[in-house]
């Protein structure tokens, strides 16, 4: 039956056609076109293997906190033990049915007169599965273990469905046979069902009979069965052609020829998210991954009278009314079959392509119509049932290479299956679902707990009941409230705006000058806290004797009509607590006594649901003119109840137009700031402190989004990197909370531990908490209550071997990001999933760089089109800007890029702050414009990065990083070529291989730098000064020295005017950061430990000493590693690596200044220590060898000063000016300290001087000089400092014009303020205060 090949088309459609009838069983791929639906009978063996052991594999792996680590390794490892059995199984000429989560259903049809044969054969495949795949352990621990359930008899298959969608089941008691034998069965058994035992040659097969059970349990097989496999396989599919025997392939189904019609017959069949891939010819690995999803099992147990074609048909009529409700709310129905003598459908929400932030109440929509429809449609049933589970589960391909399925693992699909059958007759949910939906508790009613098997602590079970049951008005509460001891945190501008705008709308109405404003917007993305502001708004309302109506709307309430209007005016007329017509009746009529009002309170009969006497007037009304009367009605009852003047009835609903409005305040929520994070982790943990480490982790992952900390905190407390410990005293504070003591506000703490626990879970699930209060101070709380001697205090403490770069993304902010990646289209998710590779920001040029097939018109629609969906916005954009793209089509493709132009900023000499800046647009006539691009959240990116596989990370990232090489590294109004002086030539120029000019170059990205296009536009390099040549420096004349100093800045100015914006910032995030990344992502240790250094040495020099520590945190890992003989990061590449001293000593060094930055003094000293050892020039511990070293190092001063010394080479300087800034750094903690120790802090000092001559460079003398400046000062030493001034005023007159030179002037002003100051020269102070 075999066909020549014929060309690489013809190929393409047979590895198509092979691809998808691997999805499917051969029952489905060898049957007939017939007219569904339809039955056919047959006689068979069934074979049901049931895996113990993946639920608690898949749990460990989602419970893995490491990143980047779970789903690759998930799949191997079940698709191994899976495919093994199920090599055994087709090599016994078996067909696998479905894949039911951790179970596999096979089948043999066969004449009824070999039957016996067939199962002797089917029991020596089991028995061969039980010796081979019995037991096998994993690499994380789990063990898996099979148990084997085998009936025979008459079967029958039922094809259901539609058009679009077809279905299959296999029903009889052959089915209900085989599940309740594997039900019998423990790890290494095989069961046989009454039936099969009755049917087979019971001469041949030897077993263990159950007391009071008909079924036995099988110990060996006497002899080989006579059953020709050969012969079996070669009569399946005989209709059907096929390619010829292919080595290895044990499949007949994967050698079908190319076949249209077939094709598209099977593809109905199989679920969408899996014929995207196969269409796309992409990996099916690409749908494996840990998803947090919605999973329903809707169950159908029948009559029992019914005979099989009306049983057929009933269950084709529910398939039918179960895709439709799918398909509505975004489900799909994953596969069917029969369970417990009734029909089972299994339907998933939130699968690649239908993600949805709202997927639980889609869910829960879906199966309560599902219900009503099979109750109304399906006259044989008896009942329906419905589990409802949210969480993560494994989605994925899971089988054979030949025959595998899309299928879900965890346990919550056990949990939704138990639900499912413990709950009958109606709609039951888990804790997660009820939370998730956000509807309001009058949907729900709490189900008492039952025991449930495999099942253990499933917290509270709902049943979903709609708002038939209980029919309310205006009951619409908060989904968050604020609870009284817990601050709102970050959000005080708001409150000053709310509080500003209620005092100005109250005067303005009282004065009658109408120039308020009367409606205030806050507006912000998903997680940033409009709920709780919301809720503290109204708290604080209400405290100010101000009536509130507060009013949040659910998603479900779209659907019932005059929702909304009917929670206000019962807000309004306050009888949301009625319990029935005639007590709202009554309410009413006690508030409205006018006779005119009275007469027209019919109108509201509908809305409030009352049953007010229709007037004469009102009952001759069309109804045109009553919509018409109903609405001014309603406005008019506003206006009473408020005491106001009538106002127009006419009312724009649309959000633009009201943001646009004169009397309108929009004002957009930001991220929180970093001091703020810590305070919220504490509020959300009750603990009175974080460690620095979590602090760190949070304000990285975090972003400044309140949600995303929350959730990162509860991932970091369940994968067991953090826990939380009782302290009875509280610490002694740190030297810098002396000095600069912190702001308090008000956070819970619980009052023992067992209860903390209880509140993680209580708070990430929205429940009610303790309401103990303390007093927060920075990263440490006091209590307030300080006679509350029972009051315990709880600290969060880290977990030994916490790696907190490894933790993965909550499951719960991928699902936010999978909701809004999955709206897009396949070519603007590759463009979104490469971006995520370059970075948070990145430009068009390196985009189209490594997407060389997209075509400038296709470039320009995708990124339309991803700009319209908020994914990317213009990385030029302005932060503070209000965000209206999400509203108006016209803001959409907003960029700013050209106001980046150095040409633009010559000629604008108005305040930065007060310049309105009016946006281009991205795309003009068909060209895309914007040069930089950034995600607009931060969580698209990672989520998208992790779709990706890691071979193909590994690709792409070597791709960027080449790019980048030729690439820009410090912005061109910058000195040097590093921001560590000297690295490169460190650690060797080759282990960098950086090509070209480290300077800003015309090749770099044209927005990042467009500037050096326009060389005309520079004007003097940024920090040129222009010292006087004749001019001299005098301390004796205040007056003179500071005309000197306006002239040298003046002059500074007149050149930085033409290019006043130093770009590091830029490439900082587009080249540096990415480089890091793409190294890591390579595997290249020495260039990713290069780049993370000059990163952290970036951050340091533009102050964000947050981000600087989290990658110094990273690098010690890295160094960690390295020491210990590990690898230095998951991607790594294979062999031991040395890092040189320079480098090590540069991350202590890095660290020490961002601790010192941060006033963390102790902390900073050990890490400058520890550089200054690697460093060769550690300072002496004791007083005796500290004196004798000091001694020393003032006769080598002194010998320096006659030597005449040459420049030293490239490494050797870079080790110096490390060695200048940790000593420069030692001198200032020793005097800083609680105890000050002069005499170190002179050795410090003292060795920094004679360092600095040992370079031969004028800057770092004058730098040494000028810390001597402030040190003598310090000491009271007043003749020294006089002595130190006068040379500084002369050395600084003679530096050349550059940045150092001018920087060292402004250190030098500084410190001129600070001793003036000091001695109460206020007058002087202020003046040199203003220069510096």
């Amino acid at each position: 039956m075999g066909k020549v090949k014929g060309d690489s088309k013809q190929g393409d459609s047979k590895n198509k056609i092979s691809s998808i009838a691997a999805h499917v069983p051969d029952l489905v791929v060898y049957s007939d076109f017939r007219r569904i639906p339809y039955v056919e009978h047959f006689n068979g063996v069934l074979l049901f293997a049931d895996v113990s052991g993946f639920t608690a594999l898949t749990e460990r792996f989602s419970m893995c906190s490491k990143k980047g680590y779970g789903a690759d390794e998930l799949t191997r490892t079940l698709n191994s033990y899976i495919g093994d059995i199920v090599s055994h199984i087709l090599a016994a000429g078996g067909d696998i049915l479905n894949y039911a989560g951790d179970a596999i259903l096979a089948l043999w049809t066969v004449e009824r007169s070999r039957i016996s044969e067939l199962i002797s054969m089917v029991v020596k495949c089991g028995l061969n599965i039980q010796d081979n795949c019995g037991v096998r352990e994993t690499d994380v621990g789990s063990v898996l273990r099979v148990k084997i359930g085998i009936s025979a008899g008459k079967l029958s298959k039922v094809i259901m469905g539609n058009e679009e969608n077809r279905y299959f089941v296999v029903i009889g008691r052959a089915v209900d046979e085989v599940r309740l034998a594997e039900g019998l069965a423990v790890a290494g058994n095989i069961i046989l069902s009454p039936n099969a035992w009755e049917l087979c040659d019971r001469a041949n097969i030897a077993v263990d009979h159950f007391e009071d059970e008909r079924a036995v349990k099988v110990r060996y097989i006497k002899r080989d069965p006579t059953f020709s496999v050969e012969k079996y396989m070669e009569s399946v599919g005989n209709n059907v052609e096929h390619e010829d025997k292919i080595q290895g392939c044990v499949r007949k189904a994967s050698r079908l020829m190319p076949n249209e019609e077939r094709e598209k017959f099977l593809q109905k069949y199989i679920m969408k998210t899996v014929l995207q891939k196969i269409d796309a010819n992409q990996p099916l690995e690409y749908l494996s991954e840990m998803r947090p999803v919605t999973i329903v099992f809707v169950n159908l147990q029948f009559k029992g009278t019914e005979a099989d074609a009306e049983q057929c048909l009933a269950i084709h009529v529910a398939a039918i009314g179960l895709s439709k409700q799918m398909v509505k709310h975004h489900g799909r129905i994953n596969k069917v079959f029969m369970f417990d003598k009734g029909c089972t459908f299994l339907c998933l929400f939130g699968l690649p392509g239908d993600k949805r932030e709202d997927e639980s109440t889609h869910a829960l929509q879906a199966a309560y119509g599902a219900c009503e429809f099979c109750q109304k449609e399906i006259r044989s049933l008896r009942t329906v049932s419905v589990g409802v589970t949210t969480g993560p589960v494994f989605c994925g391909v899971v089988g054979h290479k030949f025959r595998h399925e899309y299928t879900v693992i965890g346990k919550k699909v056990n949990l939704a299956a138990r639900l499912m059958m413990h709950y009958p007759g109606m709609v039951s949910c888990d804790r997660e679902t009820h939370h998730y939906s956000r509807l309001p508790q009058a949907y729900f009613t709490e189900l008492p707990k039952k025991a449930m098997k495999g099942v253990r602590d499933p917290g509270p079970i709902y049943q979903f009941t709609t708002r038939k049951v209980r029919i309310t008005v205006g009951q619409s509460p908060m989904s968050v409230e604020r609870q009284k001891e817990y601050t709102l945190l970050g959000r005080e501008k708001e409150m000053e705006l709310y509080s500003r705008m209620v005092k100005s709308f109250l005067e303005g109405r009282a004065s009658d000058t109408h120039t308020y404003n009367n409606v205030v917007i806050f507006g912000g993305g998903s997680g940033y806290g409009k709920s709780h502001l919301l809720a503290e708004v109204v708290y604080r309302a209400s405290r100010g004797s101000l009536r509130v109506m507060p009013c949040e709307l659910a998603k479900t309430d779209i659907h019932q009509q005059n929702y909304t209007l009917q929670t206000l005016l019962a807000l309004l007329l306050t009888v949301e607590t009625c319990k029935n017509f005639a007590e709202r009746e009554k309410v009413i009529l006690s508030q409205i006594e006018q006779p005119d009002m009275r007469e027209n309170l019919c109108l509201l009969n509908e809305i409030l649901l009352v049953k007010f006497p229709v007037s004469n007037r009102v009952s001759l009304m069309d109804n045109e003119t009553r919509e018409k009367e109903t609405k001014d009605f309603i406005m008019q009852l506003f206006c009473h109840m408020a005491q106001a003047e009538p106002v127009r009835s006419e009312c724009n609903p649309e959000l633009l137009r009201l943001l646009r409005a004169p009397r309108t305040v929009y004002h957009k929520l930001t991220s929180l700031e970093p001091s703020v994070i810590a305070q919220l982790a504490c509020q959300i943990l009750g603990v009175v402190r974080i460690p620095t480490e979590v602090e760190l982790f949070l304000v990285e992952r975090s972003h400044g989004v309140p949600y995303y900390c929350e959730e990162l905190l509860k991932s970091l407390y369940l994968s067991r990197m953090v826990y939380i410990s009782e302290v009875e005293e509280s610490e002694e504070c740190r030297d810098v909370e002396l000095l600069f003591p912190g702001p308090s506000v008000e956070v819970p703490i619980p009052s023992s531990r067992t209860s903390s626990e209880e509140e993680i879970r209580k708070k990430s699930m929205g429940l009610d908490t303790q309401e103990n209060t303390s007093s927060l101070k920075c990263r440490k709380i006091a209590a307030l209550d300080e006679s509350a001697s029972e009051r315990l205090n709880l600290v969060c403490l880290t977990n030994e071997g916490a790696k907190f770069h490894q933790i993965p993304i909550p499951l719960t902010l991928r699902g936010m990001a999978l909701a809004h990646l999955d709206q897009l289209l396949p070519n603007e998710q590759m463009v979104v999933k490469c971006a995520a590779i370059i970075g948070h920001t990145f430009t068009t040029q390196m985009l189209t760089h490594i997407l060389p097939e997209l075509t400038e018109d296709k470039l320009n629609d995708t990124l339309v089109s991803l700009f319209k969906a908020g994914t990317f916005v213009c990385g030029s954009q302005p932060e503070h800007l209000v965000d209206l793209s999400l509203v108006d089509e016209k803001y959409m493709l907003s960029c700013y890029c050209d106001q980046q132009a150095p040409a633009r900023r010559v000629d604008e000499d108005e305040d930065e702050e007060d310049k309105e800046e009016t946006p281009g647009q991205a795309s003009e006539g068909g060209m895309w414009r914007c040069d930089v691009m950034r995600f607009r959240t931060t969580l698209v990116k990672e989520t998208a990065y992790d779709l990706w596989l890691q071979e193909q990370r590994r690709d792409f990232h070597g791709e960027c990083a080449a790019y980048l090489l030729k690439r820009a590294h410090r912005c061109v109004h910058c000195p040097t070529d590093e921001f560590v002086f000297g690295h490169k030539a460190a650690v060797g120029a080759a282990i960098i291989e950086i090509s070209g000019v480290l300077n800003v170059q015309v090749s770099c990205e044209k927005a990042l730098l467009d500037i050096q296009k326009n060389p005309e536009h520079l004007g003097p390099r940024r920090g040129t000064i222009m010292i006087p040549p004749k001019s001299t420096l005098e301390s004796g004349d205040v007056e003179k020295t500071l005309a000197v100093l306006d002239a040298i800045i003046q002059d500074h100015q007149q050149g930085a005017k033409l290019s006043r914006w130093c770009c590091c910032d830029q490439v900082l995030e587009v080249v540096l950061i990415p480089m890091a990344r793409h190294w890591i992502g390579v595997g290249d240790v020495p260039k990713a430990l290069y780049y993370l250094l000059e990163s952290s040495a970036a951050c340091i020099y533009l102050s964000y000493n947050f981000r600087a520590l989290s990658y110094l945190n990273e690098i010690q890992t890295i160094l960690d590693n390295v020491k210990s003989g590990r690898s230095a990061f998951d991607t790594a590449m294979k062999g031991r690596m040395r890092v040189c001293k320079f480098e090590k000593a540069l991350a202590y060094r890095l660290k020490g200044q961002v601790l010192f930055n941060t006033g963390q003094i102790k902390e900073a000293e050990a890490m400058f220590t520890k550089a200054l050892r690697l460093l060769g020039r550690r300072l002496p511990m004791t007083p005796v060898i500290a004196a004798v070293k000091l001694v020393y190092e003032r006769m080598r001063k002194l010998r320096l000063r006659s030597q005449e010394l040459e420049r030293p080479e490239e490494k050797r300087l870079a080790f110096l000016h490390e060695q200048i800034n940790c000593l420069s750094f030692m001198w200032k903690i020793s005097c800083i300290k609680r105890v000050p120790q002069i005499d170190r802090a002179m050795l410090a000092i003292t060795m920094e001087q004679n360092t600095a001559t040992l370079t031969s460079q004028q800057d770092r003398v004058v730098f040494s000089i000028l810390d001597l400046h402030r040190f003598s000062q310090s000491c009271g030493q007043e003749e020294e400092c006089k002595r130190y001034e006068r040379q500084l005023f002369e050395l600084l007159a003679q530096l050349p014009d550059t940045t150092e030179a001018y920087t060292l002037i402004s250190h030098f002003i500084r410190n001129l303020c600070i001793i003036r100051l000091c001695d109460g020269h206020l007058e002087e102070a202020i003046q040199y205060g203003r220069q510096g």
